[in-house]
């Protein structure tokens, strides 16, 4: 009888302790934790493929491609939009059907897998057609493009399934799936350049042979004693130098390219460790507004279960009589989770009815030109807008987008927007800016005010000011339609990857084929 009576009250401090750290863990009807594994979960979106255009200043000096290989990463990435087209149309054969769960596990756990096999086969090449290329990295690349891009439309339709307060928490991931990379490689050293001195010909032309590979010249590298050290080429008459040119030159890597993939990997495990805590356990389930919330009946239904849950303990069957005040406690947090999530549930439907046909496709729209403008082609001529300006207002210009993007997820939790004409008035804004960055690409190399600090000021700022708007009202856009449901966040999904398709392939043809741009030279 002690022992019985000993083990009671053991398990009542037990419980007590949880309910203690669980409402410490809550901010409002939020769970800070949940929060967190949302956007451990969100960070998996886009990690390992934007790990791998953050590596690229180090993969090309070893591969063959050399600097083409970014045309072919591209090339893949929209082949491997195949994947979130036979979702979509899957989806919509089997509405019913929940394919989002299983797709995310194959696909996280294909991106940890793919990531593991980089990280030891990233130099291994071939020959195809009578050229060496870069056939392992090239083939795991196509794994990775087929993770990110089916993560749009099976990740989002998967947040259907929490509340709408969780949802700026999946964008803050992946927001982080861009800046984490980009701080670790800048960590590495990947992109660093100086600017050297290189001895030229009269007629102009270095007289070095190609060994480390930068923008321009792939003659030098630069160890962290700081010598530069470079190799002549057998046919060069040191006689005929006659003048020095000032190129940019990369720097030694602190770390291999192995441990940085590694490292992905890493991430990648971590975001399949919290997508199953989401799934599973028992204190993220309580964050749960119900499956197929899309559906009329399904919302009335949990409605009403969760109305029967919140009558008082007494009313309800002897069976639910609890043996200590512990018992109790631990119940009543329940039993807010679950009004939390019925007035989750019936915001949702209000805000539903306020969404007509029009206003819906209008918003779909929206997501598809900014994403086109984010994702296809921001991304394609960043290097030609902001390298004319220096390596330093480049660099500052990459980090500081790549910071904006969290931290406009973070500012929607504050500054919410619902409606459809401040929306259009923000992607106009963005529009209007981008047509700025566009201008200054196109101009490269003599964009304007190159030649003053003004001129990279400015650079800097309209790039993380414009990244700033487009990610916050792409956000925006799929918090207002994720009272659609799971159906409204598929349709946002296929909208994110058909403006990214679109704009990563208008602007691939202008760069890569006719070849409209120049590149400045930083050290001019």
């Amino acid at each position: 009888m002690f022992a019985i009576s000993y083990y009671y009250r053991l398990s009542g401090a037990i419980r007590t302790l949880i309910k203690m750290s669980q409402d410490l863990c809550r901010c409002g009807n939020v769970s800070l934790l949940v929060y967190l594994l949302v956007i451990l979960f969100g960070v998996s979106s886009w990690v390992d493929i934007n790990g791998l255009w953050v590596e690229l200043p180090i993969l090309v000096q070893h591969l063959p491609e050399g600097w083409d290989l970014p045309s072919y990463m591209a090339v893949i990435i929209q082949i491997a939009n195949v994947a979130p087209l036979v979702y979509t149309i899957a989806s919509a054969l089997y509405p019913h059907r929940v394919l989002e769960v299983p797709v995310s596990y194959l696909i996280i756990t294909l991106g940890a897998i793919s990531c593991f096999l980089m990280a030891f086969l990233w130099d291994a090449t071939s020959i195809i057609a009578g050229q060496l290329h870069s056939t392992a990295l090239l083939a795991l690349q196509f794994c990775l493009a087929l993770v990110d891009c089916t993560s749009s439309v099976a990740f989002l339709p998967f947040m259907s399934r929490l509340k709408p307060q969780y949802m700026p928490a999946y964008f803050i991931g992946e927001g982080f799936s861009g800046l984490i990379p980009s701080l670790v490689a800048l960590g590495q050293g990947a992109g660093s350049m100086k600017c050297v001195e290189v001895p030229s010909s009269p007629s102009g032309n270095t007289s070095v042979t190609q060994e480390n590979t930068s923008l321009y010249f792939t003659n030098y590298s630069i160890n962290h004693t700081g010598t530069t050290t470079a190799k002549l080429n057998q046919f060069t008459n040191l006689t005929t130098i006659s003048s020095f040119a000032t190129y940019p030159v990369y720097e030694e890597a602190r770390f291999s390219v192995r441990a940085f993939f590694l490292f992905l990997m890493t991430l990648m495990i971590c975001s399949l460790i919290s997508f199953v805590l989401l799934n599973y356990w028992s204190y993220c389930k309580r964050e749960s507004v119900g499956q197929g919330d899309d559906e009329e009946e399904t919302e009335d239904s949990q409605i009403h279960v969760f109305e029967e849950d919140s009558k008082p303990v007494e009313l309800r069957s002897k069976t639910a009589l609890f043996i200590n005040s512990n018992d109790y406690d631990i119940a009543q947090v329940d039993l807010i989770s679950k009004r939390d999530s019925r007035q989750a549930l019936k915001n949702s439907k209000s805000l539903k009815g306020k969404i007509t046909r029009s206003k819906f496709a209008l918003f779909l729209l929206l997501t598809v030109w900014l994403n086109a403008l984010s994702n296809g082609v921001l991304p394609s001529i960043q290097t030609y807008a902001c390298l004319p300006y220096g390596i330093q207002a480049y660099h500052l210009s990459i980090n500081m987008a790549s910071i904006a993007n969290p931290v406009a997820c973070i500012a929607l939790i504050f500054l919410e927007m619902t409606s459809l004409t401040k929306t259009i008035l923000t992607s106009v804004l963005g529009t209007v800016l981008s047509a700025y960055v566009v201008f200054t690409a196109v101009s490269s190399p003599s964009p304007p005010l190159v030649d003053h600090f003004s001129g990279s000021i400015i650079c800097i700022l309209s790039w993380t000011l414009l990244v700033f708007i487009l990610t916050y009202s792409k956000v925006a856009i799929a918090t207002v339609l994720r009272s659609k449901g799971k159906r409204g966040l598929l349709w946002v999904g296929a909208a994110s990857q058909a403006g990214s398709l679109t704009g990563a392939f208008i602007t691939f043809l202008l760069v890569n084929v006719y070849k409209i741009l120049t590149v400045g030279n930083p050290c001019l």
